[in-house]
């Protein structure tokens, strides 16, 4: 046979087995093919295939402030309305005590308009996991994770407690997220198993150590909650959280058909439950006349470790202010905080540039915002115009009062 003979069959051979690689792993080729382009992913949601509904109903809003109502100073309203539209935001809503100060949407956009959350995912399951350790689903923080993850059983990882896990101590290894699809972290977010990855993580550092914010953290934590629970990840936020806060509309990715959810990522829901969620977190677990989880577990979660004190059971915190937030002790990553926080109690949810929500329990505050993806975003200067104008309405309240 000629040279070029030759070469023509392993060339052949080459694209053959490539082929099959390809095929083998084409749920992932699928999805890594159909995503919709990153300025559109917000409200790009119904792309993915299989997902999960937590819940299907009409929005249930809450009520809007009438005269005499709005306790924070319109100019402060104005004012944070006015940077949330610099930021092109799809939602900005701010309300006060459970009732709504403001309710701004973008072009296009109403009530009804459902967002992709980004990693806002993240800190919803901290509020799912804390209602599972309220309800005694989930022993204790102490619990060991191998109890639920079999493989973690099998070598050093047996060591790493739910706690670790919520609180980001674990010792897991970070996954590459590179924008190759060829990087290891593409296939938690477009593969169609969960579980083989997370099982084969290794710990790199002693448990309780040190903070490393890590996907793998979160993802870990699905087989501990419905291990603990006997319920898929959908039906136990229906049934336990979704229905008590009155949520309307959620949904869930799953890996694959009756598949495990990806909670590290990217639930799609309305503006308005996530603010029913603030204002059962800022009224200490309680919404209406359902106490939905403990003041002492809401109190938990919000709650700083000696790891990271600005970071609770997967929710940030705004108090202390250092001029930063540790984001890894081993990588040696700090964010920038641009100023303090007028309250210690700040609490926020955070997805990828911008998408949040906030809650700050002693003013009685929620807030969400939801738009363009822009890692220049300024917690502190969003919620210092909302919590100075607080404060200036009822220092004129009391002026009025006085006189």
């Amino acid at each position: 046979m000629s040279l070029a003979g030759r070469f023509g069959l392993v060339v052949g051979a080459l694209v053959i087995v490539a082929a099959a690689w390809a095929f083998n792993d084409r749920v992932f080729w699928i999805r890594w093919f159909s995503q919709p382009p990153g300025d559109t992913v917000l409200l790009n949601w119904q792309w993915y295939q299989p997902v999960d509904v937590i819940k299907d109903e009409p929005t249930s809003p809450l009520p809007n402030a009438g005269e005499g109502d709005v306790v924070i100073a319109q100019d402060a309203l104005a004012a944070a309305q006015a940077y949330a539209e610099e930021f092109d935001s799809l939602a900005f809503l701010v309300a006060h005590k459970g009732v709504l100060q403001l309710e701004h949407y973008g072009p296009g956009q109403d009530r009804d308009t459902i967002i992709d959350s980004q990693s806002m995912h993240k800190g919803l399951f901290g509020v799912v996991a804390t209602v599972a350790l309220d309800q005694g689903f989930i022993p204790s923080l102490d619990t060991p994770v191998s109890n639920y993850i079999p493989a973690c059983a099998e070598d050093e990882r047996r060591a790493i407690t739910v706690g670790q896990l919520l609180e980001m101590t674990s010792g897991l290894a970070q996954v590459e997220y590179g924008t190759s699809a060829f990087a290891p972290g593409q296939r938690l977010f477009f593969g169609d198993d969960l579980d083989g990855p997370v099982d084969g993580i290794p710990m790199v550092f002693e448990p309780g150590s040190a903070f490393d914010f890590n996907h793998v953290n979160s993802q870990a934590l699905h087989p501990v909650l419905t291990g603990a629970t006997g319920m898929s990840y959908a039906a136990f936020v229906r049934e336990y959280l979704w229905d008590p806060i009155g949520g309307s509309f959620a949904q869930v990715r799953l890996d694959h058909d009756g598949g495990t959810a990806r909670i590290f990522c990217c639930v799609q829901t309305r503006p308005m439950d996530w603010m029913r969620l603030g204002v059962m977190l800022a009224n200490g677990g309680r919404i209406n006349d359902t106490q939905v989880i403990s003041s002492d577990w809401v109190s938990r979660m919000m709650s700083g470790t000696a790891r990271n004190p600005n970071f609770g059971f997967h929710v940030w915190l705004g108090a202390p202010y250092s001029g930063t937030r540790l984001i890894s002790e081993p990588q040696n990553r700090r964010a920038p905080v641009s100023a303090p926080f007028l309250a210690d109690d700040v609490m926020y949810v955070e997805g990828r540039g911008g998408q949040r929500l906030y809650v700050v329990p002693s003013a009685g505050l929620v807030a969400y915002r939801a738009g363009r993806i822009d890692f220049s975003w300024d917690d502190a200067k969003i919620m210092n115009i909302l919590l100075g104008g607080i404060q200036s309405s009822e220092d004129g309240a009391e002026g009025e009062g006085d006189g």
